[in-house]
C-alpha cells in the first residue's frame, strides 16, 4: 500500500461524519468535484471502497468502519497534542474542565470545587449534561474528567473510559408534609400515588421500577425529571413524592420542608469520576482521582 496520505484521510473523516459528500464540502470548503476525486484516490489508495450509498446518504461499509474508527483516534491523538502544547502558554496556571451530569446533587459539584480549589492553583470550568453528551465532549478532548452516578458503556467506543467508584449515596422517598399520609403503610401507600420519577436514563429509576416490581407498586408518574433540583422543586410544590440522594435534600428534612416517607436496601447511587485515556493527561486529574478512595 502506498504512503497514507492524511489530507486525504481527514476528508474521508469528515464525509463519513457529515454522511454525505455535500455536507462534507460546507465543512471544509472545497467543490464537491475536488473531495469526490479525494475521495476516490484515498479508495484507491487504500485498496478498497470505504461507503455504500442509502437513501442519497453514504453509509460506511465494514472496511470503511475500521478505517473511521483509526481515523478517529488519529484525530483525537491531534487534539491532544495541541491541547498539550496549549498548555506551555499558561504554565503557572492549570485549568480543569469538569463534566456532571444534570442527574448529580449540586452539593457533590460543591465539595469537589472545593477540593481542588484549597489544594491547586487552577480555573474550573463546569458543564452539566447527559452521560452521552459528555463522553461525547470528553472523547473530543472539551472535558477533562465527568463526574457520574453510572458508568458508560463497555463496549466500541466507550472502551475508551475509565471509571473510578468513589462512594455510594443513600437513597430515600420524599414528600411534602401534605402527603404525609404515605408514611403509614410505606411502599404499598404509595400504589396510585403522584410521583415524580427520576429520568428515563437514570440508573436510580432503574432500581426504584425494580423495588416497585418486586413490592407491586404502581405509583402514577406525574413528570419523569433528569435534573433533581427539579425534582425537589416539584416535590416542595406539593405535587406528589419522589426519591432522591439523601444529601440533597438535607437542609430541607431538617426545616421540615421535607419528610421522610421511608428507605429501601436496593435503592442507592454510585458515584464515579470517569476519564478518558490520554498520552498526555491533566496533572489535577491525576492528584483528584488519587485523593478519592473506593
Amino acid at each position: 500500500m502506498q504512503w497514507l496520505n492524511y489530507h486525504h484521510l481527514y476528508y474521508f473523516y469528515v464525509i463519513a461524519t457529515e454522511g454525505s459528500v455535500t455536507e462534507a464540502t460546507k465543512k471544509l470548503r472545497l467543490a464537491q468535484s475536488t473531495l469526490s476525486a479525494q475521495l476516490k484516490q484515498f479508495e484507491d489508495v487504500v485498496g478498497y471502497k470505504l461507503f455504500e450509498r442509502t437513501n442519497r446518504k453514504l453509509v460506511l461499509n465494514d472496511v470503511g468502519k475500521r478505517v473511521f474508527d483509526y481515523a478517529h483516534e488519529i484525530f483525537s491523538l491531534g487534539n491532544e497534542l495541541r491541547e498539550s502544547l496549549g498548555q506551555f502558554e499558561d504554565s503557572l496556571r492549570t485549568s480543569l474542565r469538569l463534566g456532571v451530569m444534570d442527574s448529580i446533587p449540586k452539593i457533590l459539584v460543591r465539595d469537589i470545587f472545593k477540593n481542588i480549589s484549597e489544594n491547586y492553583e487552577s480555573k474550573v470550568t463546569v458543564a452539566e449534561e447527559s452521560l452521552a453528551a459528555l463522553c461525547e465532549r470528553l472523547l473530543n478532548h472539551e472535558i477533562d474528567v465527568i463526574l457520574a452516578n453510572d458508568k458508560p458503556l463497555t463496549q466500541g467506543k466507550m472502551s475508551r473510559f475509565h471509571a473510578k467508584l468513589i462512594g455510594e449515596l443513600r437513597v430515600i422517598f420524599v414528600t411534602s408534609p401534605g402527603f404525609s399520609h404515605l408514611k403509614e403503610g410505606f411502599p404499598r401507600s404509595l400504589n396510585a400515588k403522584p410521583m415524580i420519577m427520576p429520568g428515563e436514563h437514570s440508573p436510580l429509576r432503574r432500581e426504584v421500577m425494580e423495588h416497585f416490581k418486586i413490592k407491586h407498586v404502581q405509583p402514577m408518574v406525574v413528570a419523569e425529571v433528569d435534573d433533581i433540583e427539579l425534582q425537589k422543586m416539584f416535590v416542595l410544590d406539593g405535587h406528589g413524592f419522589t426519591v432522591l440522594p439523601e444529601i440533597s435534600v438535607k437542609e430541607e428534612l431538617e426545616t421540615g420542608e421535607l419528610l421522610t416517607l421511608g428507605t429501601t436496601p436496593i435503592c442507592h447511587e454510585n458515584l464515579w469520576l470517569i476519564t478518558a485515556h490520554r498520552l498526555v493527561n491533566n496533572p489535577i486529574v491525576r492528584k483528584l482521582l488519587d485523593s478519592y478512595r473506593p
